[in-house]
């Protein structure tokens, strides 16, 4: 029997010898069974017991079959009722399925095609319960992204206020300390500034994940030359690669190649992922990105690969996921750059939420200990387009 649970049958039969060998074959096929010897009996035991199947005779005394079904069906729907006729009444037999009936036997009675009857019946009752724990689950979920955005909204709210007078507290402390020649002074006003800002940017990814899982956020789309902007990303970050002491490299495309998106929230997203790149890589590693076309499809891809530690395969459909870490939560280190170190677990978030904004997608290959690629595809924009559509050509200033 292809099922994870043992189906509980009630078998409705007037005459006691077949009753019985019903009984000794469905407990052969692995059921359990109960019975009854008249639709009213049987009926009085549904009232106190739940069924998965009634196996039912068409004609008995007290109570026919027929009825039966009728009174079953009007107590529970999910009940399957299976009937059993002989030959000179298959109409009757129809007319019950009609009336809601799974399907019927008939005399005598076959143990094969019981058996197929009753695997068929199971596997109604199984999807059917599947159907069940997953509009469960869909209804968690749904609760618990209600949770969430709530969650993010009062906490962007309650932080943003205190955050404000702090800020502009030590603004005035640095002016009224302007001529002063304290450096220790000086020093610890600099880090508390710019963990102040560290904390306001946390937040604002926070709120910018949220505007985009929304579709909220509203952008103002742009031809983007996407040599230009990777040129632009590449130029502020290698000193943060020599820094760490990895090796960060840059393959331009050598043909002209422009996307249609927000050219801030791009740039964004691809900052994010190199800058992920970096955080898992060790010293004396590589990262590379690179720009190419597919020209079948015109499709570009924009590539990040580095040489680091991985993502364990189970863990490759988890990473995009909002505050999610790979590492272990309990050896947290916050750092943009640091290795290993880590954020509010939105980054990656972010960047999907933006890509898939733009019509686009990101595509992850890894091995654990060898290193991690990530591709964001973009189709490839017409550059032909004209001034009057309120499309302009952004470059790198």
């Amino acid at each position: 029997m292809a099922a994870d649970f043992i189906a509980r049958v009630l078998l409705i039969e007037d005459e006691p010898d077949v009753r019985e060998s019903y009984i000794d074959m469905l407990t052969m096929l692995g059921y359990k069974v109960d019975s009854a010897d008249n639709g009213v009996t049987g009926l009085e035991k549904l009232q106190n017991n739940k069924f998965d199947i009634v196996i039912t005779d068409l004609n008995m005394p007290v109570m026919n079959g027929m009825e039966a079904l009728r009174q079953i069906k009007k107590k529970d729907t999910d009940t399957e009722v299976i009937v059993i006729t002989g030959f000179a009444t298959i109409e009757n037999a129809i007319g019950a399925m009609k009336q809601g009936a799974f399907d019927y036997i008939t005399k005598p009675v076959s143990m094969e095609h019981v058996k197929i009857v009753l695997s068929k019946c199971m596997q109604r009752i199984q999807a059917r319960r599947e159907n069940k724990k997953l509009k469960t689950m869909n209804a968690q979920l749904s609760e618990l992204n209600e949770l969430k955005d709530k969650f993010i909204t009062i906490t962007n709210h309650e932080m943003r206020t205190p955050l404000a007078v702090l800020k502009g507290y030590l603004d005035l402390m640095d002016m009224e300390l302007e001529d002063h020649n304290n450096d220790d002074v000086t020093d610890y006003l600099k880090i508390i500034g710019k963990t102040v800002d560290e904390m306001v940017e946390m937040i604002d990814d926070m709120h910018n994940l949220s505007n985009l899982s929304k579709n909220r956020k509203k952008t103002q789309k742009t031809l983007i030359n996407i040599n230009e902007l990777v040129n632009e990303i590449y130029d502020e970050m290698h000193a943060l690669f020599k820094k760490r002491d990895v090796s960060f490299m840059l393959s331009n495309s050598k043909q002209e190649l422009s996307v249609l998106a927000d050219r801030k929230e791009l740039k964004r997203a691809i900052r994010e992922l190199v800058q992920n790149a970096l955080k898992f890589t060790n010293a004396n590693g590589k990262v590379n990105i690179s720009v190419s076309q597919v020209s079948l499809n015109k499709e570009i891809f924009i590539t990040i690969s580095d040489t680091g530690i991985g993502i364990p395969n189970d863990k490759l459909d988890l990473i995009f996921e909002p505050f999610y870490e790979v590492q272990d939560v309990m050896h947290h280190s916050t750092s943009k750059t640091g290795f290993m170190g880590s954020g509010i677990g939105v980054g990656l978030s972010l960047s999907k939420e933006i890509v898939e904004s733009f019509g686009g997608e990101i595509v992850v290959e890894s091995t654990p200990g060898k290193g991690s690629v990530f591709t964001i595809i973009l189709s490839k924009a017409d550059t032909n387009l004209k001034e009057d559509t309120d499309i302009k050509m952004q470059s790198v200033v």
